[in-house]
């Protein structure tokens, strides 16, 4: 007897000292009879802290509204053990994504006496999957894009030929025939349209353009003020004030010049349109540290209505636009180029009204 006692004893001390994983044993209402050295150090409290208190204490808010873990713990009474993940959270209030299994325990009248639990900690491997999820999804769609990118780009080059002799056609129409006060209606709808097929021709382009392959640290201060310049025609159109602030020496960025100031052209463009006159549209541009990697934020902040919450989820497929004569590809152009730098886009209402677009773009050289 002594013996068994002392194995009993040592298995004990055993299942207390494991640091990797969170064992414990629950009552049949689900309150922590023991809690072991991983279980302190996966969720921070002692086991003096959580001796009685229900095992619902490291949940989130969200899966108790939603019955857990009342759920598992039933399911595991009803046969004999259960398994269940999710995230949780820990004393300091940060969050882990655990595994558990849980198992009955009862008498020998069957009669149940409670539960014992084992976690483990799976944080880091839910990240990495989430992390291969992400990057195999973005293969996906770089894959679909670079496709859709080629079928456009090679309708844009066949609908080219046919749109020039359109335009060649009314322009000697109009120096037949110009002057006469009943055709100058037809005239005027037509070079409109003409105008209206050019520039989806010229977005189809740029939207089935290659990816850039070659990408040279430059002063990213140089795009923006092209993209001022090149838009500046619609800001006095619209009679909205362009406001610039670049933090002084920024960090040079990897990029085709050219094809990012398309970026902040489109954007700038597309606040401009939607801003009511004598309102400003601001442009900024600062240094910050993302996960420990220095990055470029800009931001381009209108005083308009600001997007749709119902949009916010389409705003970057091609041809979603609700703006009338829109051709619905200036964000989708946005977000392809932004890619192309490795960079992330992302649009919003700022708190105060009006549309915010958030470009970040990696820093180096």
């Amino acid at each position: 007897m002594p013996a068994l006692l002392m194995g009993e004893e040592g298995f004990r001390l055993l299942v207390e000292s494991v640091e990797d994983l969170a064992l414990f044993m629950l009552g049949p209402e689900g309150r922590i009879a023991s809690w072991n050295v991983g279980a302190e150090r996966i969720t921070g409290y002692s086991a003096e802290e959580v001796r009685g208190v229900h095992v619902s204490r490291v949940y989130l808010e969200e899966d108790l509204a939603a019955g857990a873990p009342r759920r598992v713990l039933d399911e595991a009474e009803a046969r004999g053990r259960a398994r269940t993940e999710g995230w949780r959270v820990r004393k300091d209030g940060s969050r882990f994504y655990s595994l558990t299994h849980y198992t009955a325990t009862r008498d020998a009248d069957g009669r149940l006496l409670g539960f014992t639990g084992m976690t483990r900690d799976i944080t880091a491997r839910r990240e990495t999957e989430a992390r291969l999820c992400e990057a195999l999804e973005s293969l996906r769609r770089n894959e679909t894009l670079s496709k859709m990118g080629a079928l456009v780009a090679g309708v844009a080059h066949e609908v080219r030929n046919p749109l020039f002799g359109i335009s060649a056609t009314l322009e000697a129409f109009e120096a037949q025939h110009g002057g006469r006060r009943e055709t100058a209606p037809y005239v005027s709808m037509l070079r409109r349209e003409v105008s209206r097929l050019n520039a989806l021709m010229h977005g189809l382009l740029t939207y089935g353009r290659p990816p850039s392959t070659e990408l040279h640290p430059c002063t990213l201060s140089g795009v923006l003020q092209e993209a001022v310049e090149a838009t500046s025609a619609l800001a006095r159109e619209r009679g909205v004030h362009v406001e610039v602030r670049v933090e002084p020496r920024l960090p040079r960025v990897p990029m085709d010049p050219g094809r990012l100031a398309q970026v902040f052209q489109n954007l700038l463009a597309n606040a401009l349109q939607h801003s009511p006159g004598g309102t400003t549209v601001r442009l900024t541009a600062r240094r910050l540290t993302d996960e420990g990697l220095p990055r470029v934020e800009c931001l381009v902040m209108d005083e308009g209505p600001g997007f749709p919450p119902e949009d916010l989820r389409q705003v970057f497929e091609p041809f979603y636009t609700r703006r009338p004569g829109g051709v619905g590809l200036g964000l989708s152009i946005v977000q392809r180029i932004v890619e192309e730098h490795r960079g992330t886009v992302s649009v919003g209402n700022a708190p105060e009204g009006g549309g915010e677009v958030r470009v970040c773009l990696p820093a180096g050289g």
